[in-house]
């Protein structure tokens, strides 16, 4: 093979920096390059200056290194150190040969750099110049402030920056050491800008910081103190439904400490409610004026506001209207034509609220407000504190219309809801209520007894309190409270006259056989009775009665195949 003559590459040192330039060697043939062959030169370079604070723009020292006589040349096999003078603090030497950081401090460093390879080196001196920018911020008479008033002041004006052509304001930092007036805020753009909303004189810093470089300067803001006053007075006494009187704020209100404000013309003056509420019909104008027609009773207090150029005073003030029960045609409900959301709501109005029970009260027909939808319901407003809604009717010696597995618990589908059925006359009833109230206290009065059964559950609407999500499922006669029926049902033996040995008297309860999962007995409130606790299904209860009975048993031949067996007299369930 022909022997090749060895040329080196020559390569351009005009690059930019950070542009990387390497020199190849072009090996002979048959022939195997020696240390001693190899040549490491590092050439001179002016090297960018920097900026205390600012990223320096980088060197890369592999960019002016020669390394001649190796044709096996690995550039990751050069190490890099400096072996005199110093860095600029803040700039380091990577082993990958690049200059990098970011400078700290001002100087003016030369230094050293070797560049080693295998049994050779090669270093050359540098120099870097880095230095630091000034900052100041000048002193300034800040205006005054109006309270109410929109305030602005930019403080860029008075920043002076040196030593950076390539200053940018938007680097700039700007903090608050102190604090502004109130309503005044100090802006990342260094602007001072809000609305004053107290009197007073602020003292405060503001500090300018760039690239590590701050100025600060101390200032002042004055803001003008305004004093405003409402006057205690007593408003007319107003009536429902009649236009009321009239009441105007502007008369008591007092402006001190701005000369422009006219005493009673409420120019510039904004009126709001503070707290509490107008009594139903009655507003609050924008010229500080309450007139409408109240809808309904009440009192207050209410809290008025006036508010100008951003100080405010508050008065409370009591507005008496009344308002009471009116018998409408076929139902009662509020003098001002609205409707409770309950019996229990009629009878005990809210605290706060303008509604009294007082005029046309007592148990009857009362309209009521169900999510939105205007019902009609029967109100015992006498028993146990009054407030009850009657739900559902269940007729006497009727023991299948209402039983246990209708649609009418299942859905809540109302039955004879009509004026004629809001009674306590003898029927089958369901009331729309059933499936809109909400209610925690139920009650179950049968037309044979004198007391009633209560039972309290968390608040749901009736038909989720008494659903088949909510059932309670007994096996076996363990824990069963007594032997026989003594409430509404009262009786020691079956309707074919055998005697009962246990009975159960439960809210919203089945019995099933012992490893049975079909419902033997059960009512949605009432009783079931075992057959024959000692026979061959002792879990078996096989007669019931009471409020919605039902069940595979219910109306079996132990009951002489009636439903109606034990369904004595009218059943009435009531919630609130």
């Amino acid at each position: 093979m022909k022997k090749t003559i060895l040329a080196a590459l020559l390569a351009a040192t005009s690059l930019s920096a950070l542009a990387s330039t390497y020199y190849v060697v072009v090996p002979v043939p048959a022939r195997t390059a020696t240390a001693g062959n190899i040549l490491v030169t590092l050439n001179g370079f002016s090297l960018p200056a920097g900026i205390v604070g600012r990223a320096y723009a980088g060197f890369d020292f592999a960019s002016v290194l020669q390394v001649l006589g190796d044709p096996q040349y690995s550039p990751g096999s050069v190490r890099w150190s400096v072996v005199g003078g110093a860095l600029p603090a803040g700039l380091t030497l990577g082993a990958d040969g690049k200059l990098l950081g970011t400078p700290t401090a001002a100087s003016n460093s030369s230094f050293d750099v070797m560049a080693s390879y295998k049994t050779k080196a090669g270093q050359q001196r540098y120099q870097v110049l880095v230095v630091a920018i000034s900052i100041g911020l000048a002193d300034a008479t800040l205006p005054n402030g109006v309270q109410g008033a929109n305030y602005s002041y930019d403080l860029k004006p008075l920043l002076t920056v040196s030593g950076d052509s390539r200053y940018t304001p938007s680097q700039v930092t700007w903090t608050l050491n102190g604090t502004l007036p109130q309503g005044l805020q100090l802006n990342s753009d260094g602007t001072i800008t809000g609305v004053p909303t107290a009197g007073g004189t602020s003292s405060f810093s503001v500090t300018a910081s760039y690239l590590g470089q701050t100025g600060s300067r101390a200032y002042q803001v004055i803001v003008g103190d305004i004093t405003i006053r409402l006057g205690g007075a007593t408003p007319p006494t107003g009536v429902a439904g009649q236009v009321y009187s009239g009441f105007d704020l502007k008369p008591i209100l007092q402006v001190n400490g701005d000369a422009a404000y006219q005493p009673g013309s409420g120019t510039g003056v904004t009126w709001s409610l503070d707290s509490g509420t107008l009594p139903p019909g009655l507003n609050l104008k924008p010229t500080g004026i309450i007139d409408g027609t109240p809808t309904s009773s009440g009192a207050g207090p209410v809290s008025l506001k006036a508010t100008y150029k951003a100080v405010s005073a508050v008065q409370s003030y009591t507005f008496p209207i009344t308002d009471v029960l009116m018998q409408y045609s076929g139902y009662r409900a509020w003098t001002n034509g609205t409707y409770a959301s309950s019996c229990n709501d009629y009878r005990y109005p809210a605290a706060g609220t303008p509604f009294q029970y007082q005029g046309a009260t007592g148990d009857g027909v009362y309209r009521v407000n169900l999510g939105g939808t205007p019902v009609d319901v029967y109100c015992d407003m006498t028993f146990n504190g009054g407030g009850w809604t009657l739900l559902m009717k269940q007729a006497a010696g009727d023991g299948t219309t209402l039983q246990g597995d209708t649609t009418y618990w299942t859905t809540g589908m109302p039955l004879n809801d009509t004026a004629a059925s809001l009674n306590m006359n003898n029927g089958n009833f369901v009331s729309r209520a059933f499936n809109l109230m909400t209610a925690s206290q139920y009650a179950l009065q049968a037309a044979n007894e004198s007391s009633r059964r209560i039972y309290t559950r968390s608040s749901s609407t009736p038909r989720v309190a008494f659903s088949d999500a909510q059932r309670i499922s007994y096996t076996d006669d363990a824990g069963v409270p007594q032997v026989y029926p003594d409430w509404f049902i009262r009786t020691t033996t079956y309707p074919n006259s055998q005697a009962i040995m246990s009975s159960r008297f439960a809210v919203n309860f089945m019995e099933y056989p012992a490893g049975s999962s079909i419902g033997a007995c059960g009512a949605r409130w009432g009783w079931a009775s075992n057959e024959n606790p000692s026979g061959s299904n002792p879990g078996t209860h096989d007669s019931c009665g009471g409020l919605g009975a039902y069940g595979g048993q219910y109306g079996s031949t132990f009951m002489n195949s009636s439903k109606s067996a034990w369904q004595p007299a009218t059943l009435y369930l009531w919630a609130k």
